[in-house]
């Protein structure tokens, strides 16, 4: 290792984890020592990353108040480092980190619910199918249909009602009783004409659309639909659904096996 990777190595140790091997490195001056000098610059690293924190998680900070998000970005820090080139991706295991760090478990899922609405919004933009286009696909090909989802879609199971919690902060309005489901809720979160959109799915759309993603075709789904409807229900559901997904932009393109 050359001299100057180590001196990287040191100074970037010093940032994570407070190292003072780098100390030696740095020259005193007549304002600040060596010592104070890291200081100041570490101090400015780790405001910056908070900074970076509190804009992808705006309603957690509001939610949990500036001194305990203050805290908890450098117990957050000192657990997980910066490993990203990108500032943008910091903070990504903040939903993880919560589950076991704060005392309250929805706060973990509102992060997480946080999270999943910048990805939505960062994802890669994609044409989506156009409901006139089903109209171009014989009724023997409907069987075999593969539907391919938009890249900003994502899936998600809430134990509390966190995306109640969070419309309330976005809108300044009174926090809700917070409340655990017997059962996980699903939603799903994606991206439609520039803006995020999301809503609370029945059990059996869950299923069909966890299952789209997993690239079941879509004579598949109306087999499994079967768990919730009669037979000779199923197709009516099914094309429901399938004609639902595509007027919300969930679908790009369909292919058949």
């Amino acid at each position: 290792m050359t001299n100057w990777e180590q001196l990287q190595r040191d100074f970037q140790n010093y940032l994570h984890f407070g190292d003072l091997d780098i100390e030696e490195a740095i020259v005193n001056a007549p304002l600040a020592s060596a010592k104070t000098r890291l200081q100041i610059y570490r101090d400015a690293y780790q405001a910056r990353l908070e900074e970076a924190m509190a804009s992808n998680f705006p309603h957690l900070k509001t939610c949990l108040g500036n001194e305990v998000f203050h805290q908890m970005s450098l117990d957050y820090l000192a657990s997980y480092p910066s490993t990203y080139r990108s500032i943008r991706w910091y903070g990504d295991k903040l939903a993880s980190f919560l589950a076991s760090y704060y005392r309250e478990p929805f706060i973990a899922e509102l992060a997480q619910f946080e999270w999943n609405m910048t990805l939505a919004f960062d994802a890669a933009e994609s044409p989506v199918f156009q409901l006139d286009q089903m109209a171009a696909i014989p009724a023997e090909l409907w069987e075999s249909m593969i539907l391919k989802a938009h890249p900003s879609l994502n899936r998600m199971n809430f134990s509390w009602n966190v995306v109640d919690l969070w419309e309330a902060l976005a809108n300044g309005q009174k926090l809700p009783t917070m409340n655990k489901s017997l059962k996980p809720s699903p939603w799903v979160l994606w991206r439609h004409e520039y803006m995020n959109r999301f809503y609370l799915l029945a059990d059996d759309e869950a299923w069909a659309l966890d299952n789209t993603l997993q690239g079941l075709s879509f004579g598949e789904l109306c087999e499994g639909l079967c768990q919730w409807h009669e037979e000779d229900a199923v197709g009516m559901r099914a094309a429901s659904l399938l004609k639902s997904w595509i007027q919300s932009g969930f679908i790009t393109d369909i292919s058949f096996q």
